[in-house]
């Protein structure tokens, strides 16, 4: 009597396969979708200053909003 190996084994062990190519198929598009919007819209420059030296020249009551996500309220506001 031959051998075999397990057709269902075999197909779990493909479709995990073919899971995970597929997994990394769609993080690398989105990735290369990613970078090339970024090369098409870059932004903008503020005449050189970083992030830091931006953040000196504003005030804590801008009306801009900061880009926090959770702001603290203002004092006196409930």
């Amino acid at each position: 009597m031959a051998r075999r190996y397990s057709t269902a084994a075999l197909d779990q062990a493909l479709g995990l396969l073919l899971l995970a190519l597929y997994i990394v198929g769609v993080v690398g598009l989105a990735a290369a979708m990613t970078w090339v919007v970024v090369k098409i819209f870059p932004t903008k420059s503020d005449s050189g200053n970083g992030p830091d030296e931006r953040k000196k020249e504003r005030s804590k009551d801008d009306a801009e909003p900061s880009g926090r996500l959770f702001r603290r309220a203002k004092r006196g506001t409930a």
